[in-house]
């Protein structure tokens, strides 16, 4: 009897183990729960207050969480309704939005014009010190009109203050002003999707919030893990243990269960110092375009998944880029013809860069100095730590020969380019030009479209000939996808987990 016993004891523990195994251990999604997708990102927000940072792991959850005046379209790029349902120009410095008026907040809320100005203060504000503060420079006060109507107060004309509020994620004035340790732990917006659980160093979870005004999404569940590497990525995507893997490596293409790409709003570029030193002429800066073989760096680096950028640093979609101008060709000769016109005996030029920001930030560095170097420039290369090289970027006083960045465009507009990097006293401008200025001014503020178009297309022009950069690749954004995850990359960059749904696998 006692044998009996022991030998059922073990063929229901077998049965349970093949069971479980079955159930949980198998790698066919068709027997797991379609309710949820986990997201693997390449690290971790450091805050998840959308005001505050620029980071684009924390987009990746805040824009699940959070709503903006106006929603950009995916198909047309041009802005929609969002928290706005009207956004309209009374005159030359005023815009009047009339605001949706059944939209609740996380934390129970009624979504009303107090937020609305609230938020906009909150951003503009100099002592909030946003990252993003740039994207809303021309805004100088917000009005409310009434409980579901606000007057933006500019600083003069604004022709894309629609894409501005595109970037601008409304906040809960009551949550902000009471508990503002937490506004960045414990995010309150009226997106579709409210977080629950920040388990540091680990993952973010969110969950579908049920008095959500809009369209409910299929998906109820989002998990987000912070995998710094790559080939963690992979082996984690391959292992059918997450969703979606973002930022994959071009090598990872052919191993991947199902990949999609789409062109990044990422372009690299190097920056000229035209304040001083050797690169203040313009044979040089000529010469170090020429000397550049971007289809080398796309075939031996990016194997393909990128493309040359059209001398501006831009791609078709802004408004404002100029379809007429060419990558420049690689020349070596022509480029040391050039630096013999520019009297250049050897003198050091100091090239700085990072590590690990962006996709091959550092073989590219390396691949464009080795270039440099073939051509007769004499280079050295500085790597900095990621604070270092911020206070260099964002500071012209510091600002060395040349400095690799990578530059991306969420309004799709080129003043946010010119107003940045050329403008004198631009962000990241290490040049000052009287007329260059004159000129990015006016068509920043000209309302005219075809007026301001034509105004870019000479700006575009003036900088190609007298070039403030090298301006490199548009690299392609590579996503890593589980076979039952049906999703399509956004040109925007943005992540939203309610264009996503699951499929059935045959």
């Amino acid at each position: 009897m006692k044998k009996i016993r022991i030998t059922l004891i073990i063929f229901l523990a077998a049965f349970v183990f093949v069971l479980t195994f079955y159930n949980f251990g198998s790698n066919n999604r068709k027997d797991k729960a379609q309710d949820s997708v986990v997201i693997a990102l390449q690290g971790e927000p450091f805050t998840l207050d959308p005001q505050f940072a620029e980071d684009g792991n924390m987009r990746a959850v805040t824009d699940n969480v959070f709503e903006r005046f106006l929603e950009l379209d995916a198909q047309t790029n041009q802005p929609r309704p969002g928290l706005a349902t009207k956004c309209e120009n009374i005159n030359d410095t005023t815009w009047e939005l009339t605001l949706q008026n059944n939209v609740k907040f996380h934390n129970g809320e009624s979504f009303t014009a107090e937020d609305a100005v609230y938020s906009i203060k909150r951003i503009i504000s100099p002592e909030f010190k946003s990252q993003t503060k740039s994207n809303f420079a021309s805004i100088i006060d917000a009005q409310k009109v009434n409980d579901y109507k606000i007057q933006i107060i500019t600083d003069g004309p604004d022709p894309i203050l629609p894409r501005r509020l595109t970037r601008l994620e409304v906040v809960c004035k009551k949550y902000m002003e009471e508990e503002p340790e937490d506004a960045g732990v414990h995010p309150v917006g009226t997106g579709p999707y409210k977080v629950t659980k920040w388990e540091y160093g680990q993952s973010i979870e969110a969950e579908i919030f049920d008095d959500y005004w809009g369209k409910k999404p299929s998906i109820k569940k989002i998990k987000y893990l912070f995998m710094p590497e790559a080939s963690d990525r992979l082996a984690a995507l391959k292992n059918d243990e997450i969703n979606i893997a973002v930022n994959m490596r071009p090598e990872y293409v052919k191993e991947l269960p199902k990949v999609k790409t789409e062109m990044g709003l990422e372009i690299s570029w190097m920056r000229f110092n035209q304040l001083r030193g050797p690169m203040v002429k313009k044979e040089m800066r000529l010469a170090a375009n020429y000397a550049i073989d971007k289809q080398a760096l796309i075939d031996n680096l990016f194997l393909g998944q990128a493309v040359p950028a059209r001398g501006q640093l831009g791609k078709p979609g802004y408004f404002g880029y100029n379809p007429e101008l060419v990558p420049y060709p690689y020349n070596k000769a022509k480029a040391q013809q050039l630096l013999a016109e520019a009297g250049y005996n050897g003198e050091v030029i100091e090239l700085v860069s990072e590590r690990g920001r962006w996709l091959k930030d550092v073989e590219v560095t390396e691949a464009v100095a080795a270039m440099l170097t073939d051509a007769g420039f004499n280079v050295r290369i500085s790597f900095l730590t990621w604070e270092e090289f911020l206070d260099i970027l964002f500071s012209s006083d510091k600002a060395p020969d040349i400095q690799f960045s990578s530059s991306s465009n969420e309004l799709f507009d080129m003043d946010r380019v010119y107003s940045s990097m050329v403008q004198t006293g631009g962000s990241q401008a290490a040049m000052s030009n009287k007329e260059i200025d004159k000129k990015i001014a006016e068509a920043r503020q000209e309302m005219n479209t075809g007026r301001r178009q034509a105004l870019y297309k000479e700006l575009a022009q003036t900088l190609y000939e007298d070039p403030y950069g090298i301006i490199l690749l548009n690299v392609k954004d590579i996503y890593g996808l589980s076979e039952d995850i049906e999703w399509n990359p956004r040109g925007d960059g943005r992540i939203f987990v309610s264009e996503m749904h699951f499929v059935e696998l045959k």
